[in-house]
């Protein structure tokens, strides 16, 4: 966790520039209350528009207790509307989208990943995907 910790990008680039918000946080770190048995951090964005996003890197003693999380996580969001509908995505994995924002949630093996995106309806194109993606090649790059 440190390592992938330690190599997050300063940007970010999807459809728009994501610059690492590091007022959001302690230097753009922050530890999630929720995660149990486990241990994690949350990294924040921000674009030039103020939309911003926050991913959330967990990991657990064993795959059951990341796969535990994740359905908890999955059970008290709203608006999760996609289960497992990426196939090149890991498995499990849910997106759900709402008003004011949109989540990817996965379970890869001991690993839990949560993507955020806070954003205003209407002001750019969702990029929970692309971020998801490049959350996910984090996360794997880490791994290896």
């Amino acid at each position: 966790m440190q390592g992938l910790r330690d190599n997050l990008p300063s940007e970010i680039i999807t459809n728009t520039q994501w610059r690492r918000d590091l007022a959001r946080f302690d230097n753009g770190v922050g530890t999630p209350r929720n995660i149990q048995n486990g241990r994690g951090f949350r990294v924040a964005y921000i674009d030039q528009m103020a939309n911003n996003f926050q991913m959330t890197f967990a990991q657990f003693a064993s795959t059951e207790a990341a796969l535990a999380h994740y359905l908890r996580l999955k059970d008290i969001r709203e608006g999760i509307e996609e289960e497992n509908s990426i196939e090149d995505f890991p498995q499990p994995h849910a997106l759900g989208r709402g008003l004011y924002g949109s989540v990817a949630l996965f379970a890869v093996d001991e690993f839990f990943l949560e993507v955020l995106v806070e954003r205003a309806p209407g002001t750019s194109a969702n990029p929970t995907e692309a971020i998801a993606r490049k959350a996910l090649a984090l996360l794997k790059t880490a791994r290896s």
